[in-house]
């Protein structure tokens, strides 16, 4: 029995023996991302390791303050000189004129980041001819998918292609031409060509005016629409503009006028029509801060209302994770990979340059911890909140901080399940609740909703655009 012991202690010791002879384990290093394309043979390969690279030279390029530029230069400014070389010889052997057109959209993003659009025209030729029935209009829309995510952005080819899908749609493609028009009316205005997508919208309400009764009953159509409103009422044309400058419940009624067009009816609830009209809540919380006193500190106050009647608002709700980046910061330098948190607060700064009046509020909430130190008590972390947004960022504002209820789940688990806090329950004015991180709630001097969403490129075009329309009432009053 001893012996049987013995011989299996010495098994198993023996399967260690291996392991003895083996390098101390390292930890995990990052392969190289600098791509050797002469050993790639297949076209998936060539397209990752473009992409890649190219994603690598936008994320990676250190971000902060000034250097922040707007969402429609990015989409106009050129790769990188080594983006595009790699790109011309990884694709050296691509020959359009016989390459399989299954593969001539993924093979087209790869051919205009290496500057090969005239290839690509070539290529996409022998496929024109056969776009035009319905079993090959994926095809099309594909197409102009693929300039319209270029980098830079290919206006030129859009529209080129706009037309040419106009003229090619069957006559009672009616929905196909709707959804046509409203995509390439959103990226004109993603670019900056907010002349070119206001007209592409007048059209499209002029189609929608004439629609049936028959035709919008159908659940596919009907779908369509509600997809192309909110591109339609993000534009902001003179009539929207004018009705704005009037009063915010007039532009309310403008908006209701552009969904029944679109829809066919009247809007029966706040959803369908946004929250923009309604009457803004009073943000509350438990702990209150501001820096706009005389000495720009940043300083405890007592509870006040933070929307100020007569002056325009803007309601920022506060990214409870956006601080976990604190520690990224070096010399005054972002050199993380910035979260949507920094550019939207960038973009709150430069707005507040813009319009010095504008009683900006930050709105946030207690989550348990910050960045990567310990848990910290609600007040201790209120505190470390303000000093991030009012003092590291440089908002000037007043912000109020929620004490977040919570439950801790049973057991060894114990994670922290955190409650609807005031805020979200009270800003849900509709089918969701505008209190959601990084989204910016502008109030006019009544308080009334006149803009909600971000400040990307897009947003902060709508909100400047609504903005100035606002402020012109108090110009006239005065």
């Amino acid at each position: 029995m001893q012996y049987h012991r013995i011989l299996k202690a010495l098994l198993f010791l023996a399967a260690f023996i291996p392991l003895l002879q083996l390098p101390a384990q390292t930890r995990f290093a990052r392969p190289d991302t600098v791509p050797d394309y002469s050993s790639y043979r297949y076209l998936d390969e060539c397209m990752a390791a473009i992409k890649r690279m190219k994603d690598h030279a936008v994320v990676m390029a250190p971000v902060w303050e000034d250097t922040v530029r707007l969402d429609t230069l990015k989409l106009q400014r050129p790769l990188t000189d080594e983006v595009v070389k790699y790109a011309r010889v990884c694709l050296a052997k691509i020959d359009v004129d016989t390459v399989p057109l299954k593969n001539a959209h993924k093979i087209a993003q790869g051919l205009l980041v290496a500057n090969r659009g005239d290839d690509v025209q070539r290529m996409y030729a022998r496929l024109a001819d056969s776009i035009t029935d319905d079993s090959n209009r994926e095809f099309f829309m594909r197409m102009l998918n693929v300039y319209m995510n270029a980098v830079p952005v290919q206006m030129d080819k859009v529209i080129s292609l706009y037309e040419m899908g106009l003229l090619r749609l069957p006559a009672d493609s009616v929905t196909t031409s709707l959804m046509l028009r409203a995509v390439v009316a959103s990226v004109s205005a993603r670019s900056g060509d907010y002349r070119l997508a206001n007209k592409i919208a007048k059209e499209i309400l002029s189609i929608t005016d004439t629609l049936s009764a028959k035709y919008r009953d159908d659940t596919y159509n009907r779908n369509a629409e509600a997809m192309i409103y909110p591109i339609i009422s993000m534009l902001m044309p003179q009539e929207a503009v004018d009705s704005l400058k009037v009063s915010t419940t007039a532009y309310r009624k403008y908006l209701g006028g552009i969904w029944k067009s679109i829809m066919g009816y009247e809007p029966d609830s706040d959803s369908e029509r946004s929250a923009i009209g309604l009457k803004a809540p009073q943000p509350t919380g438990h702990f209150w801060y501001s820096n706009l006193g005389a000495d720009g500190k940043v300083k405890s106050i007592d509870s006040v209302e933070l929307i100020k009647k007569g002056k325009v608002n803007a309601i920022y709700f506060a990214q409870a994770g956006c601080h976990s980046n604190y520690k990224f910061v070096v010399n005054g330098r972002h050199n993380g990979n910035p979260s949507d948190c920094w550019r939207e607060i960038f973009r709150l700064r430069k707005l507040q340059e813009r319009y010095p009046q504008i009683n900006v509020i930050l709105v946030s909430n207690t989550f348990g911890s910050f960045a990567d130190a310990p848990p910290l008590e609600p007040q201790q972390e209120a505190d470390t909140l303000a000093d991030y947004f009012l003092n590291f960022h440089k908002l000037k504002a007043t912000q109020v901080v929620y004490k977040t209820d919570f439950i801790r789940l049973a057991g060894y688990d114990n994670r922290r399940i955190d409650s609807e806090t005031d805020n979200y329950v009270a800003f849900k004015l509709g089918s969701y609740s505008l209190a959601i991180y990084n989204n910016v709630v502008m109030v006019d001097e009544e308080g009334l909703i006149f803009h909600n969403g971000d400040l990307g490129s897009m947003g902060e075009y709508m909100a400047n655009a609504r903005i100035e329309a606002v402020m012109s009432r108090q110009v006239n009053r005065e």
